[in-house]
């Protein structure tokens, strides 16, 4: 059975990688919420054989839990790649779908609607390139 570690490291990346470029200040958005999220996800992932060995660490496996927790904790820092904190409900409701759904779940979250804020906003369509208006002012086709 492959290691479902990456899974959680890559979801980590995504979730928070992508604010990195933007949130290097402290005007992170969601860090509380980040954290709660993969809280629940270390928790769970024992029972679904995900297996949490990864970042190494030197303790025992039975503190891979503990370990997670506290590498998210750092993580999260960057908060969440969505512009708008979700608010205590909608972590709450995240928090609890992740505490009771299936496995599928536990390792990508953001594909159940109650997790939903955890999905990057899509990027803005580019710029139409500028229309050249020549010397006379009118544009050159």
């Amino acid at each position: 059975m492959r290691s479902r570690a990456p899974a959680i490291v890559l979801f980590a990346m995504v979730s928070t990688g992508v604010v990195g470029a933007t949130a290097c200040g402290t005007d992170a958005v969601g860090v509380e919420a980040c954290r709660e999220v993969e809280r629940a996800r270390c928790r769970r992932a024992p029972s679904c054989g995900i297996d949490l060995s990864r970042p190494v660490h030197r303790d025992a496996p039975e503190r891979d839990v503990t370990e997670c927790v506290r590498f998210y904790e750092d993580a999260c820092l960057h908060g969440l790649a969505n512009p708008v904190d979700p608010g205590t409900i909608a972590v709450q409701a995240c928090v609890q779908t992740i505490k009771t759904a299936d496995c599928e779940i536990v390792k990508a979250p953001e594909t159940h609607p109650s997790c939903a804020f955890l999905i990057p906003p899509a990027e803005p369509p580019p710029a139409p390139a500028p229309v050249d208006a020549g010397a006379d002012g009118d544009a050159q086709l």
